[in-house]
Parts: structure tokens; C-alpha cells; sequence
């Protein structure tokens, strides 16, 4: 047992001696800094922006060359008309800047879905970070749990020597430390687990182990249950402020769509070459009816298609809304919940376990109490840790929750 446990310490000084400790900020700036996924929006983004410098190309110019009226023997090929044309769509300035601004906004639709998916690797990096932090809670309980054990075997084998021990409790006593080295090196390959989730996110090294920050894990979030009205949540929520940028880029395209009741004009210019006599010119002014009802109907049905669709977009931004409002609601009351648990068990419930396992200790060792009563006070000592774990699991999950569901970082 003895070497096992120099193994492990043996361990544990080479790991903090060559592992870089990370804080939980420096994660998440190299998961902004770093993943692919959010590197990706970017480009997409840089894409938008490419197609807004183009918004206020002109229609591009069209050019003829035509030879009328010519024979086909070609044996007099000039004794037609040689006719030259150049024609150009006059741009509408008001079309353009309406393009203009709607292309602008699927821009702020892929940023704010970029901070969307941003918001969800900052939770699953949270998660993983403080999976680390409670396998390092159970690992250092374990350790303690299995100095104690070693306290009880030890006196179990002196009384063994004095005829008054009991063989049974002593191999008892050795299953459960048997057992604790399993739930060390379980919690080890699970902090194992949650290095390479963090690394993965970070696009590092996988097989890259480190340390963790242990200052302020658990935040106060005590009693805010009415600091976040419904606009708080409109204006932190990027899926919502997504649902805002659609809309707003459906009204955008909506008015693209209603100039195309203006009409679009432009210019053609003919030059006429003769073989007789001098070459001569003509111009036309062109201009299309986009009113007349056979072409009006085709834009007025897409901008009341999208009247509609705004609509429901609305109605899904209130519903997602007052989901995100009730569901806050819920987090902030658990979380108080957990607080008073955790002050309860760290205060009352372990303080009086340990004194009860501390006595039965005592009066073991002084051949006055049994085997059984040790054994009892141990494992009430070792529940009440581990519902304190659960307890301190449980609140950081909530808290993760509640800091993805604001967007919090």
C-alpha cells in the first residue's frame, strides 16, 4: 500500500512540475482565438463583406455588330449597312444602397450565430473545466479516506496482537482501500478525459495535460432572480439578437423587392455605316413598366410572402424570450438552493460527522468501542462527503447553465 501510494506522489510531482497551469480565461480566449468552427464564421463573414463592396456594380454594357442588308454572293459585301450598337442599364442609385444595406445584414446574421456557437463551446469548455476541478475534490477526499483507513487497520492489527481485534473488520477495512484506488484512478483518467475536451476545443494537443486554476470556481449568483428583465435577455442573447438580424434583413429585402415597381432605365446608341453616302447615328432612351399587372403581381406576392414570414419571426423571438426568462428563473432558484445546501454540509453536516468518526476513533484505540461503530461512523463520514461533492457538482452545472443562458463569460 505504502509503494502505491509513493507511486502516486511519485506521480503527481513529475505532472505539476512540467504541467502549465490554465486559467479558465486563457481557455476560453484560446477557444476564440483558435477554433475552427469559430474560425470559419469569420471567412464567412469576410465573404459578406466582399459581396457589399460589389453591391454598386453597374449592368454591364452590351455591344453589336450588325451587317445589313448584304448579298449573299459577298461579291459586293459593302453594298449593305454596317450597323454598330452600344446599350447600357442606367443603375437605380436607391436599388443599389437598398442591396447595399441588405447584404450588410447577413453579415450580422453570421456574426451573431458565430457568438451563438461561441457561447456554446464556452459551455462545454466550462464543463470540462470543472469536471477537473471535482475529480480533484474526489481525489483529495479519497486520499484522506484512505489515510484514515490506514489509521484503522493499524489499530485494528495492534489489538489483533492483544487478542481483541477482529480479523473480519480487518479485511473489510482492506476492500475498502482497495476500492479507493479504483476511485483514484478513475478520477484521474477522467481528468485525463477533460484535458483532451479542452485541448480539442482549444485546437491544441489532445494528449497535452495541465493544471487548473482553482480560484473563484464557484460564483455568487446569489439572489438574482429579478436583475434580468425580458429586453436584459433581448440584448445578451446572441440566438435572439439572430432573430432580430433576420427580421431585420427580411424588411431589407422587402424593400428591394418593392423598388421593383420603379422602373429601370437606359440608353442604346446606333451608328449606320453606307457605302453610298455619309454614316449617320441614332439614339433611344429606354424604360421598363414594372406596374402594368402581369409583372407587378410576381414582387407584390414576394413582399407580402415576407410580410408573413416577419411575422412569425416575431412571434418565435417572443416565444424564445419568455422560454429563456422562465428557464433563468428556474437556474437562480436551484442554484440558491445549492448554496444553502453546500453552506449546510460544509458548517454542520461534515464538521459533526467527522467529530462522531474522530470519537469512535478515539475510543477504538482505547479498546473501548468496536470494530462495527468505526466502521459506521466511516461510511456516514464518507456519504456526507460525497453528497457534498454532488452538491458542489450540481451547482457548478447549474451555474454553467446559467452563464450559457446570459451568455455570460
Amino acid at each position: 500500500m505504502k509503494n502505491w501510494l509513493l507511486v502516486i506522489s511519485c506521480w503527481l510531482l513529475v505532472f505539476g512540475a512540467n504541467a502549465q497551469t490554465l486559467s479558465l480565461d486563457a481557455v476560453l480566449s484560446g477557444i476564440e482565438k483558435n477554433n475552427p468552427l469559430l474560425q470559419s464564421y469569420q471567412n464567412k463573414i469576410k465573404g459578406n463583406d466582399a459581396l457589399v463592396e460589389g453591391a454598386g456594380a453597374w449592368m454591364p454594357p452590351k455591344a453589336g455588330l450588325e451587317f445589313d442588308q448584304n448579298p449573299y454572293g459577298f461579291d459586293n459585301f459593302y453594298a449593305g449597312t454596317i450597323r454598330t450598337s452600344v446599350m447600357q442599364d442606367l443603375p437605380n442609385f436607391k436599388m443599389i444602397d437598398a442591396k447595399k444595406n441588405y447584404l450588410e445584414s447577413i453579415s450580422k446574421i453570421d456574426l451573431n450565430e458565430s457568438l451563438y456557437e461561441r457561447n456554446k463551446l464556452f459551455s462545454e469548455a466550462k464543463e470540462a473545466y470543472y469536471g477537473i476541478y471535482i475529480s480533484e475534490k474526489k481525489i483529495k477526499i479519497t486520499k484522506e479516506n484512505i489515510a484514515l483507513l490506514n489509521s484503522m487497520v493499524d489499530l485494528s492489527q495492534k489489538q489483533m496482537q492483544s487478542g481483541k481485534g477482529d480479523l473480519a473488520s480487518i479485511f473489510k477495512l482492506k476492500a475498502r482501500l482497495a476500492d479507493k484506488e479504483t476511485m483514484i484512478i478513475h478520477d484521474e483518467n477522467m481528468i485525463k478525459t477533460f484535458c483532451a475536451t479542452i485541448n480539442y476545443l482549444m485546437n491544441t494537443d489532445v494528449e497535452k495535460l495541465f493544471l487548473i486554476d482553482t480560484t473563484n470556481i464557484v460564483k455568487n449568483y446569489k439572489n438574482l432572480i429579478y436583475l434580468y428583465n425580458k429586453d436584459t435577455i433581448e440584448n445578451k442573447r446572441s440566438d435572439i439578437m439572430q432573430v432580430n438580424s433576420v427580421i431585420n434583413s427580411m424588411k431589407l429585402n422587402q424593400n428591394v423587392m418593392l423598388l421593383n415597381s420603379k422602373p429601370i432605365f437606359g440608353f442604346k446608341f446606333e451608328n449606320y455605316a453606307f457605302e453610298s453616302h455619309s454614316p449617320v447615328f441614332s439614339m433611344m432612351g429606354t424604360m421598363t413598366i414594372p406596374i402594368v399587372p402581369w409583372s407587378a403581381k410576381g414582387y407584390k406576392s414576394e413582399v407580402k410572402s415576407m410580410g408573413f414570414k416577419i411575422s412569425a419571426m416575431e412571434q418565435e423571438k417572443e416565444n424564445m424570450i419568455n422560454r429563456t426568462s422562465q428557464r433563468i428563473r428556474m437556474l437562480v432558484i436551484e442554484m440558491n438552493s445549492e448554496y444553502s445546501e453546500i453552506e449546510n454540509y460544509t458548517k454542520k453536516v461534515l464538521p459533526a460527522y467527522k467529530k462522531s468518526f474522530d470519537s469512535n476513533m478515539i475510543t477504538y484505540g482505547q479498546n473501548t468501542g468496536d470494530a462495527l461503530a468505526i466502521l459506521m461512523a466511516y461510511d456516514d463520514l464518507q456519504m456526507a462527503q460525497m453528497k457534498y461533492i454532488e452538491h458542489l457538482e450540481t451547482l457548478l452545472k447549474v451555474q454553467v447553465d446559467y452563464e450559457k443562458e446570459l451568455q455570460i463569460r
